[in-house]
């Protein structure tokens, strides 16, 4: 006899959590959402998490304020602590897959493909009419 449920160990995308949802899940990690191709772990995604508190959560990991996005995700969401620093260290979604790119400065790898400043020539170009080197 065959099972026909998708194993949920495999599965790569699925619906969002919903804040009901999240309410039992307990100290389990995330089994639905994108796999991060680095630490092959489920990246949760969230459908009661309106676009204007996920920018919000957004903008602190850019400002490098990682605990007060993960306070902020909890209270949007009510997942738990470990399920928001994951989302959080992730930026909420998995690197790109071949996690790297040269640097256009210096050929050197980048830490990853989205990368916009190289940790070996230091040169930085967030912004593309301002280029700068770092240090």
């Amino acid at each position: 006899m065959t099972n026909s449920q998708p194993n949920p160990i495999q599965s790569t995308e699925g619906e969002p959590y919903s804040r009901n949802e999240l309410r039992s899940v307990g100290d389990e990690f995330p089994t639905r959402g994108p796999i991060c191709p680095k630490c092959q772990q489920h990246i949760p995604q969230f459908r009661d998490i309106a676009p204007q508190d996920e920018a919000r959560v957004r903008h602190l990991i850019c400002q490098n304020r990682k605990a007060a996005a993960t306070q902020e995700l909890r209270l949007f969401t009510g997942c738990p602590i470990s399920w928001a620093k994951l989302w959080v260290a992730h930026s909420g979604r998995p690197d790109s897959l071949g996690t790297t790119a040269p640097c256009p400065y210096c050929g050197k790898p980048l830490m990853t493909a989205r990368a916009r400043q190289c940790r070996y020539c230091l040169m930085d170009w967030h912004e593309p009419n301002n280029v700068k080197k770092l240090g």
